[in-house]
């Protein structure tokens, strides 16, 4: 067999060249050969190429053409099996003629999404590293080439450790999909058989491994008819010198603030009262309202919901702060993390796909990653596997818990245990603390309950995200994919899920019956077609009309937004979409009337009692629900608009999909109602919910006026801890000398620093020409330039800027908050520009439009909550110490200016010379 690589100057084989080639022959787990050349590409090779590869220009420049190398590769390989990692890739660029046309080809990377289903990653980097593989010269084809065998042989070896009517039933799903990683599968199975092992008689999906750890229905919570108040005195002792934590944790320190917040839970809990508390960095906030949570659930029988923001904090809590609690306290502390249904695994679903057999390679590679998992004893919760990309995750989805077709009482099985989400569900009922997110929490509101377990008491963690959260929450966002999608799904006669039930009922209908059935059929694939010829000619028309706004320009790096107010829809060409629209509205109403009727017969039907029956007539309403709630976006956006909702028209700029989208005016009205008024008490908390010392801004976006209010300071010693450093001499941010002022600043001060920096941008254009122009320098001095959209998530691109010695981040968006880097690895955080939503934002536009003085009423509010979040990345303990580098003027030369800086700690505060601040930050960090 031959492992090949090959290291290119860029991605596109129609422009770009080959920089160096590679390849190895094995057989078992022996090398016998290997071929290795550097290739001249005629052209300069990137800087972040270099980067990654270390290939200069230098080092090619003398080295064969393309041309004289190719016979000889090409005979290197023969007639042998090729094995390479994402090798169409490598394929696209030296297939010539009729070579290699003809070689067997197994791809890594397909074979390990199956067999590897909780793999973190799938470069092949990180699979090398997760089998314990020893990667030397990374991105060098050589290196990868022998990394790419070892990978494959263990690949080999993970194949035959599992049952072989597992990977038989693998292959018999792959048949006629043209799954590329059929054949390595198929070879497995041959050379088992060969070797005397006989398949079992059949195979049998496995059962999700759930482990629901309470029960005893005693368990149950009971609220009780009358709480009892909590003594603020009594729990707040547990955090005293002499008390629980201070016995239990080394070297305890007591935080007055910490205890002052859990008094004013405990006495929230107690009267009733909703709060908003401000508790900076440090404060230890999860425990401060963990204690007083737990001590309400056990005293009074009420489950408290804890909602945060993000999945990070949703982990601490759950496997290190809440362990911890509980040893602490030396108590049971029931908690369990709860997401939507669709994180979940509907094991019914998956037994109604398996049996009709995958149509596509995608398919097969999800559902054989997920037969393989729960093999290994995966639980059906979609966060233990690794899913790539958006098809893997829509395929995911039909395999969900989703509630349209779960028919939860008839299910078997539920009834035998083996239902993850229900599973979760009743352990939640048990729980004292329920974790949950935002998007959850909302969407349970959405939708009147049905999720969460019925709870009066609840904390709202990260809580300046509840605004944004609960706009998703109640935004629309339709595509023609999505439309094509359900029509597909949906079928026609003889295919699809009409197929589906046909096959399934006529042996249990009526002949007259079943013959009316067939003639609805028939009139709904009849207008399934019409609908679809319709969305297409109208979605063209929205192209059209979208390159008309732009006057036929290409598209921008940032695509295209357009929000449709009353002028849009007065402007020559929408009287066009409106006629389609007449056109495609009538053949949406049409389709959904047939649905409609159809669902009615079945209804009345009381002889369709069979559970597999009523799993596809469930997902036949589900699939008219959907296409309802379209035709009501798509009338919204285009004919009659809802008050107070926004509507606007999306195309990216990634791949061109065009999208139509709704939201909310406002969130705060929704917001008051399902919550504030609701519930008994509410604690929003967060490190930022003041602007310029006030809650104002925030309780009035929220609809939060009677909520009472805390601040509570970090105990951190900001002003020994942090310089905060002002240039008084560099360009307005809209200048262009501003750009080059930034990235000769990150260079000079790196190379003082030695790296150690997180630059933080309100633009990826912006954060790519810096990087494109800082990193060949910045690589001379040995620091290396990690940049946010390069591929890597950004956990994985934070835990690699932790382990490297000298290195600089540059991040955008996400980046703003949530990174969590302590110590001397992160000494220095620039902010680049000061934080302002784009104004050309659909909804941040509408909005601004609704208050008389925008900027200081909305616009800079929210810059200062985000600048605010940025700041707090640098001092993440006690003994960090570190620099604020803010790099645009306006805070000093805008009167709006002194509003950032009062609302951060006061620090030590530099305001001077650009050119001073390498010497400065040199001797401030001790270097």
């Amino acid at each position: 067999m031959i492992a090949l690589d090959i290291e290119t100057t860029g991605l596109d084989p129609q422009i770009d060249s080959i920089t160096e080639i590679a390849a190895v022959r094995f057989s078992a787990s022996r090398i016998e050969d290997s071929f290795q050349t550097l290739v001249n590409p005629n052209r300069p090779i990137p800087s972040n190429i270099t980067q990654l590869t270390h290939i200069t220009n230098d080092m090619v420049r003398n080295a064969p053409q393309i041309s004289d190398v190719y016979s000889k590769f090409i005979e290197f390989i023969g007639d042998d099996t090729i094995v390479g990692h994402n090798v169409g890739f490598d394929l696209s660029f030296l297939k010539r003629g009729n070579y290699l046309k003809k070689n067997q080809v197994f791809d890594t990377y397909e074979i390990a999404s199956v067999l590897l289903p909780c793999a973190s990653r799938y470069n092949l980097g990180s699979l090398a590293q997760q089998m314990g593989i020893f990667v030397q010269d990374q991105h060098r084809a050589l290196a990868d080439c022998i990394s790419n065998y070892q990978v494959y042989n263990r690949l080999v070896e993970k194949a035959n450790s599992l049952p072989l009517n597992l990977l038989m039933d693998i292959v018999s799903l792959a048949s006629g999909t043209g799954w590329s990683g059929s054949e390595f599968f198929r070879q497995i199975i041959q050379k088992r058989i060969k070797n005397g092992e006989k398949p079992q008689s059949s195979f049998q999906i496995p059962i999700p491994a759930i482990k629901n750890q309470w029960t005893d229905q005693k368990l149950e919570l009971k609220p009780a008819e009358k709480p009892d108040r909590l003594d603020a005195d009594e729990i707040a002792a547990i955090l005293e010198y002499g008390g629980e934590f201070h016995k239990h944790f080394p070297n305890y320190e007591q935080r007055p603030q910490q205890i002052e917040m859990l008094r004013s839970i405990c006495h929230a809990f107690s009267e009733g009262k909703h709060m908003f508390i401000e508790a900076g960095t440090g404060t230890g906030k999860s425990f401060a309202y963990l204690i007083p949570a737990f001590h309400w659930a056990i005293k009074n029988g009420e489950r408290v919901i804890v909602s945060t923001n993000t999945i990070n904090l949703q982990d601490q809590l759950i496997h290190k702060d809440i362990p911890e609690l509980g040893q602490a306290l030396g108590i049971d502390l029931r908690a369990t993390i709860q997401k939507g249904r669709n994180n979940y695994l509907c094991p019914r679903k998956l037994q109604l796909i398996h049996n009709r057999g995958a149509e596509s390679p995608e398919e097969v590679r999800v559902i054989g990653k997920i037969l393989v998992w729960l093999h290994e004893g995966g639980n059906g919760d979609r966060s233990e596997i690794n899913l790539n990309g958006p098809i893997e995750k829509d395929i995911w989805s039909q395999l969900s818990a989703e509630n349209d077709s779960c028919r939860s009482n008839q299910c078997q099985i539920r009834r035998k245990g083996a239902c993850p989400f229900y599973n979760i569900r009743d352990q939640a009922l048990r729980s004292h603390v329920i974790i949950a997110n935002h998007a959850l929490l909302l969407a349970d509101l959405a939708n009147n309950g049905g999720v969460l377990p019925d709870y009066k008491y609840l904390i709202i963690d990260e809580g300046h995200h509840l605004e944004s959260a609960a706009t998703s929450a109640f935004s629309y966002r339709l595509s023609p994919i999505e439309i094509n999608r359900m029509l597909l799904e949906l079928g026609s006669i003889g295919k699809g899920l009409i197929g589906r039930l046909q096959t399934e009922l006529q042996p249990i209908l009526k002949q007259d019956n079943y013959a009316q059935l067939i003639e609805r059929f028939n009139f709904i694939t009849q207008y399934s077609s019409q609908l679809d010829i319709s969305c297409k000619a109208l979605f063209g028309l929205i192209q059209f009309f979208m390159s008309e706004a732009r006057e036929g320009t290409p598209l921008s790096v940032y695509g295209q937004q357009l929000r449709i107010t009353s002028s849009v829809r007065t402007a020559a060409g929408w009287s066009d979409l409106e006629i389609a629209w007449d056109d495609t509205n009538n053949a949406f109403e049409k389709i959904i009337s047939e649905m409609t009727l159809v669902s009615k017969d079945f209804a009345d039907n009381d002889d369709l009692d069979d559970e597999n029956i009523l799993e596809l007539i469930d997902l036949f309403r589900g699939i008219g629900k959907q296409l309802l709630e379209a035709r009501n976006q798509i009338d919204g956006l285009i004919a009659n608009p809802i008050q107070n909702f926004v509507y606007w028209i999306d195309i990216s700029p990634v791949n061109n999909r065009l999208t139509l989208n709704s939201a909310p005016l406002a969130v705060g009205p929704i917001v008051e109602k399902l919550l504030w008024h609701e519930k008994e008490s509410i604690i929003l908390t967060s490190a930022t919910l003041t602007t310029d010392n006030s809650f104002d801004y925030m309780k009035e976006r929220l609809c939060a006026d009677e909520a009472e209010e805390l601040c509570v300071g970090s105990p951190f010693d900001y002003e020994n801890a942090v310089l905060l450093y002002i240039p008084n001499d560099i360009p307005d941010p809209n200048q262009g000398a501003s750009q080059h002022m930034v990235e000769t600043t990150l260079i000079k001060l790196c190379k003082a620093t030695g790296g150690r920096t997180l630059a933080l941008f309100t633009s990826y254009a912006q954060l790519k020409r810096t990087s494109n122009s800082i990193a060949p320098q910045l690589a001379e001095a040995g620091i290396t330039v990690f940049e946010q959209g390069e591929g890597a998530s950004a956990s994985s691109l934070l835990e690699t800027f932790r382990e490297t010695d000298q290195a600089i981040l540059l991040g955008t968006r996400s980046f703003w908050e949530g990174v969590d880097i302590q110590g001397e690895k992160l000494s220095v955080v620039v902010i680049v520009k000061l934080p302002f939503d784009v104004p050309s934002d659909p909804i941040i536009a509408a909005r601004s439009e609704s208050f008389e003085n925008s900027f200081g009423q909305y616009n800079l509010p929210e810059a200062i909550l985000k600048f605010r979040q940025g700041f707090g990345r640098l001092i993440r303990s006690q003994s960090d110490r570190g620099i604020i580098l803010v790099l645009d003027s306006r805070v000093l030369t805008k009167k709006y200016g002194r509003e950032f800086i009062n609302s951060i700690p006061k620090c030590t505060q530099i305001i001077n010379s650009i050119r001073d601040l390498p010497q400065v930050a040199r001797r401030w960090l001790n270097l």
